[in-house]
């Protein structure tokens, strides 16, 4: 695939997360097509220099919220969009899982959760920055 990652090791987001984010935008900017192979676990560890643990754990997270499909013995595959009921139906656990995620990031920064909803208010309301 031949792409270029930026994982900032000492960012204090965790490096799943950034692999995950990189993943989905990719995915969702249709730089990947649909039934294009993912590298594999173990060959996107060794090129990112971390554990193959973390993009296994990526690719099962990308598996269970609709954006790849993994075949036993083939690899990880970019999976066709899901329809809309079925996204509507995942997106209560997809909202979950990134209320936990910002959460544990907010918290390794030294912010409450009240902080982070407040930004998240602000950000809402037009103030707040991307």
């Amino acid at each position: 695939m031949g792409e270029r990652w930026v994982l900032d090791q000492d960012g204090g987001i965790p490096l799943y997360i950034q692999l995950k984010q990189q993943i989905i935008e990719r995915i969702l900017r249709l730089e990947w097509e649909v039934g294009q192979q993912l590298p594999t676990v173990r060959q996107l560890a060794v090129d990112l220099r971390i554990n193959a643990n973390t993009v296994a754990r990526v690719y099962s997270e990308l598996e269970r919220e609709g954006y790849v499909s993994s075949q036993q013995g083939r690899g990880t595959f970019v999976r066709k969009p899901a329809s809309f009921s079925e996204q509507v139906k995942d997106r209560s656990a997809v909202a979950d899982d990134l209320a936990k995620t910002v959460a544990s990031m907010a918290s390794a920064q030294g912010l409450s959760l009240e902080e982070l909803i407040d930004a998240l208010e602000s950000y809402r309301q037009g103030r707040g920055t991307v």
